[in-house]
């Protein structure tokens, strides 16, 4: 097993998980942050996607060939603080998933020239 491959595919899922809480959880909050318009915050989010899958498979890929392969020396990196970072992110990503339905619906502000019926 090729430890350096084997962290290098499991920071490029990290990196993938991360991009996926960013567009599915906080994509409101990038969108004000960056002053993106309406249609650029969609953009994000598809971006944010369409990356998230291209880090994931990679990574896999990247991880299942560093298993794989043999090391030709013993290298002593330490695998733990990536996989404990990727396990974390997971949950946390299922815990945000979970809570979603349960928060209250925030009422979109009205545009100029809308009316407020009761």
């Amino acid at each position: 097993m090729r430890r350096k491959t084997v962290r290098t595919g499991l920071r490029f899922m990290i990196s993938a998980v991360l991009l996926l809480l960013l567009g599915t959880f906080y994509s409101q909050q990038v969108n004000t942050m960056f002053s993106l318009p309406a249609d650029g915050a969609f953009e994000f989010v598809k971006l944010a996607f369409l990356w998230s899958l291209i880090f994931g498979v990679s990574g896999v890929i990247i991880f299942v060939i560093g298993l794989i392969r043999r090391a030709a020396i013993a290298d002593r990196i330490n695998l733990l603080p990536s996989f404990i970072l990727l396990i974390l992110l997971i949950a946390v990503f299922f815990t945000l998933f979970y809570r979603t339905p349960a928060l209250p619906q925030i009422d979109r502000p009205l545009k100029p020239g809308e009316t407020l019926i009761i």
